[in-house]
């Protein structure tokens, strides 16, 4: 599947409660309606569940249900980690938007 790439738009990054975390954030550099590159300086660990909170072409995504497939460190305190969207119907919310974005 192709990603979008280029605008960086913020992300939220939330954790589940249990996990006891504190929320942080970073910048989407990669879309696409199945997965995500996120750049932040939150610590993220693969296999880690985590929520994430953007706005696309004035469409609100809340609390997306993702989990970290890998994670990358640069030295300078940044990560890049790519996230696998979980949630079908958001997935498919997605979809949409980055289709209709796509078109303009």
């Amino acid at each position: 599947m192709r990603r979008a790439r280029g605008a960086q738009a913020p992300v939220l990054l939330r954790f589940p409660p249990e996990s006891g975390r504190v929320e942080g954030w970073g910048r989407l550099e990669e879309l696409c309606a199945a997965s995500a590159v996120v750049s932040t300086q939150t610590r993220l660990s693969r296999h880690e569940r985590v929520l994430l909170s953007f706005v696309l072409a004035d469409e609100r995504f809340r609390d997306l249900p993702a989990e970290v497939v890998w994670v990358e460190s640069d030295g300078d305190g940044f990560v890049s980690a790519e996230v696998r969207l979980r949630d079908e119907v958001e997935r498919r919310r997605l979809a949409k938007t980055l289709l209709e974005l796509l078109s303009r």
